[in-house]
């Protein structure tokens, strides 16, 4: 059943705020995390559909691309990123190698990501 324009952007809203709590849990230490993760990754809210795991979708949106486009120039977007995928508190599947994929998709550098591993 395809969701509604309300509702997708809805379950984006919640695929993000899950995303973020879990890029937070990853710092160490009582310290608030150095960033606001939660702000960040809701720029690349446009990507949720080619990341999801059985995404249909051949090529990111031209949205997206723009998202990453701005995106991959700011470390502390990386760093949420990365800490997102790799969080054991991430409660929502994302299919990693289309992630890594989003980059060079979009005509960007692929390299931008290889700080995650």
């Amino acid at each position: 059943m395809a969701l509604t324009g309300g509702a997708t952007t809805a379950a984006c809203i919640l695929v993000l705020l899950a995303l973020a709590g879990a890029a937070g849990a990853t710092f160490s230490g009582s310290a608030p995390p150095p960033v606001d993760c939660s702000a960040l990754l809701a720029g690349l809210a446009d990507c949720l559909d080619f990341v999801s795991p059985g995404s249909k979708s051949s090529q990111p949106s031209k949205t997206c691309c723009g998202e990453v486009k701005t995106s991959v120039g700011s470390p502390a977007v990386v760093d949420c990123v990365c800490a997102a995928m790799f969080s054991k508190l991430t409660q929502l599947p994302i299919n990693r190698t289309r992630v890594y994929a989003l980059p060079d998709a979009c005509g960007t550098p692929a390299s931008v990501l290889n700080r995650c591993h």
